[in-house]
């Protein structure tokens, strides 16, 4: 029978710290979701599919990270028009009525009620166990869910409490993170290289140049062939200018000139 617990307290071990510097620094940036998935692989003995959703109702969701194997990625339109509605995540969900509140869930496949569900989803893949995080946001719900295959064995009770730690932490940044991405892609290199150096005159030209490329989540390898330049030089602009305006990633980087 599936489980669902709702959180009431919690308490953040001093090991989230590093975790949670990890997932400051790649808000609004395109390594928000692979730092989730990474920090997943730290806290646990190993994941094969990692999800970070939002929902607004039982069949309006927006997947904004996922992390999977070969072929998975064929079975989302599936999932989506026959699943989606059948997925006991809902009952999740029904149990974080008030904004803030938290709850997980462990499934595994014995606990579908449908046949094609449960083996197209859980079986054909070998996958014994799904944790999913929910939380309720002001305006739709967000959750973490991790899925574990049958050579990784069962999640712990340990693991459980790392995820649910690390959930408590992520979460609330979905938003942000969204938001952060959608204002850096609204605007264009040349005007944010106006904002920079219009709000940064002690900039030079490259290192202009270099943030704004950074702020819209451009690679050094990228900016390097964008500029004409090296990627020794684009990290030495950068090291430059990050010393200069002290900040340490391109999410603070964009954070100075996204409003």
């Amino acid at each position: 029978m599936t489980q669902i617990q709702q959180i009431k307290e919690w308490r953040a071990s001093t090991a989230c710290g590093a975790v949670y510097e990890k997932l400051l620094q790649a808000i609004g940036t395109e390594e928000f979701g692979s730092t989730v998935r990474d920090s997943v692989m730290t806290v646990t003995a190993g994941a094969r599919r990692v999800y970070l959703f939002e929902a607004k109702g039982r069949l309006e969701t927006s997947l904004q990270y996922y992390s999977c194997e070969p072929g998975v990625t064929d079975l989302f339109p599936l999932y989506s028009k026959s699943y989606l509605q059948l997925d006991p995540i809902h009952d999740a969900c029904r149990a974080t009525p008030a904004c803030s509140d938290l709850a997980y869930q462990r499934i595994r496949p014995s606990d579908i009620a449908s046949a094609g569900f449960r083996r197209r989803i859980f079986d054909d893949a070998g996958i014994i166990e799904r944790v999913s995080i929910v939380q309720r946001g002001s305006d739709a719900w967000r959750a973490l869910s991790v899925a574990r295959h049958k050579s990784d064995g069962y999640f712990t009770d340990d693991e459980v409490t790392a995820l649910i730690n690390l959930a408590w932490l992520a979460l609330p940044m979905l938003p942000m993170n969204r938001a952060r991405a959608e204002t850096a892609r609204e605007l264009s290199v040349p005007q944010l290289e106006d904002r920079f150096g219009a709000r940064f005159p002690d900039l030079t030209r490259r290192e202009r140049e270099v943030c704004a490329r950074a702020a819209v989540g451009m690679t050094v390898e990228a900016t390097a062939l964008d500029l004409g330049v090296g990627k020794a030089s684009v990290l030495t602009y950068r090291q430059r200018a990050y010393g200069r305006l002290s900040v340490t990633s391109p999410y603070q980087l964009c954070s100075l000139v996204s409003h």
